[in-house]
């Protein structure tokens, strides 16, 4: 069956995601060294616990702020959290070319990053139909219950779906679940896949 729904992954596929450079940033804005603000965001499991859905995004914000110290407005933060996420033109080319099918951004990700993504990463968001994220779905991949909810907001079944990741386990989930899945092998790669599977127009 070719897939009628496309879903891409958002960090390592959509945007090269930069750890260190949200860690340097937000710990310059805190003045804070960038191993503390990893020991207090990451190290700590509580960005774990908010990709699956613990906190919305002012909880989020509050505790950053109670943790790091942050006093800047709500927008320089977002801008911040935001800016890791670096997107791949390759990939956006790949997602023009579904323009006329339904598509979802599906990641493992924070209330923060969703709240603050239509606005700093604008070139993202206006090229999915769906924004499918872990803190919204209740579960991250490559949970079953992840993939069935981001399939809900496409109303479309696993067989009619396509999927890309740069996890082997995530993409191994979604071909037992009977989706279309392929690992990322670059933005000029899933191009072809894409025009492949969209067959003549």
């Amino acid at each position: 069956m070719k897939p009628r729904v496309f879903l891409f992954d958002l960090g390592g596929v959509v945007c090269r995601f930069h750890r260190e450079h949200r860690l340097k940033i937000l710990g310059e804005a805190c003045g804070l060294p960038a191993e503390r603000v990893d020991a207090e965001l990451y190290s700590s499991g509580l960005i774990s616990s908010w990709d699956g859905g613990a906190g919305n995004a002012e909880e989020v914000e509050g505790e950053i702020r109670l943790r790091l110290g942050f006093s800047g407005t709500s927008a320089e933060l977002r801008r911040i959290w935001c800016g890791a996420f670096e997107p791949d033109p390759d990939v956006l080319a790949a997602a023009d070319l579904l323009r006329s099918h339904p598509t979802a951004l599906f990641t493992d990700n924070d209330a923060l990053l969703l709240s603050g993504l239509p606005e700093q990463l604008a070139e993202v968001d206006e090229r999915f139909d769906a924004l499918a994220f872990s803190c919204a779905l209740g579960a991250t991949k490559p949970a079953p219950e992840a993939f069935a909810g981001a399939l809900r907001l496409l109303d479309a079944t696993a067989e009619e779906a396509f999927f890309v990741d740069d996890r082997e386990a995530n993409v191994r989930a979604a071909r037992e679940l009977g989706l279309t899945a392929v690992l990322f092998e670059g933005g000029t790669a899933l191009r072809r896949t894409v025009r492949e599977l969209l067959g003549p127009v």
